[in-house]
């Protein structure tokens, strides 16, 4: 990881939500794959449990795992009484004598393993946690449909607060081509304040990633460009991958 360690878009649980929450047609489809798969769920970094909570919520037993304490606390906070249980761990190291018949990722979270070290680490993790024929699904931006070219400050977007003042959302992107890794820097006016945070993330081919899943014992069943299971094609920005384990 990098000397940020990618965590300091993770600093303020009860806002990330406000800004990354109410992505229904995604928790449905995760939702829908957990029913098929038939058993207990795991999600690897699962933050404040935007994605754990609504399965668990419809009678999944769920496990969260998470590096970042203050989205964990958040995320128990929310869950109450349900069937989830949330651990703090890194994924790459992450280890219980429970199997699970689903394990995911989500919200590009995979594209936090910023190495060839990490990604490997990062799937033993997921092979050995999962049953026989279990699943894995992960979505990651497809560097083929994405633009990779430096970009200055541009707008992206904007959300309500916790204090409901509207944040307006803004950011810059540098690529490096070398490694593949995209630094992004989000800057967030919230009226009497701004703010900056940063973030990296590697962008895997879609070659290279699907030479790394058969390597780590995977088969691809599906592969979508959306949660609305549109086929995924080469210059689609999104490769939703749902894996079984051989």
């Amino acid at each position: 990881m990098t000397a940020h360690n990618n965590l300091e878009e993770y600093r303020d649980p009860i806002n990330y939500d406000l800004e990354f929450g109410g992505e229904t047609r995604k928790y449905q489809f995760y939702l829908e794959w957990a029913k098929a798969s038939a058993g207990e769920a795991l999600e690897l970094a699962c933050g404040t449990g935007l994605t754990t909570l609504p399965l668990a919520q419809a009678g999944i037993a769920m496990t969260g795992v998470d590096i970042a304490s203050s989205m964990l606390a958040y995320a128990r906070m929310k869950a109450g009484n349900l069937p989830v249980e949330f651990i703090e761990a890194d994924a790459r190291t992450f280890r219980s004598d429970k199997k699970f018949a689903m394990i995911y990722l989500t919200g590009n979270a995979f594209q936090a393993f910023l190495s060839d070290e990490d990604q490997a680490a990062l799937f033993s993790t997921v092979y050995n946690h999962l049953e026989p024929g279990g699943r894995l699904i992960f979505e990651t931006r497809n560097p083929a449909g994405t633009d990779l070219s430096d970009e200055g400050e541009t707008i992206w977007g904007q959300f309500t607060d916790s204090d409901g003042n509207v944040v307006k959302v803004s950011g810059t992107q540098t690529y490096d081509a070398e490694r593949s890794i995209m630094h992004w820097v989000t800057c967030r006016d919230w009226g009497d304040k701004r703010t900056e945070s940063r973030i990296d993330c590697r962008f895997t081919t879609y070659a290279a990633l699907t030479e790394l899943l058969t390597g780590y014992g995977f088969r691809i069943e599906h592969q979508y460009a959306d949660w609305d299971r549109t086929p995924f094609t080469p210059s689609s920005p999104l490769l939703i991958s749902v894996c079984k384990k051989s």
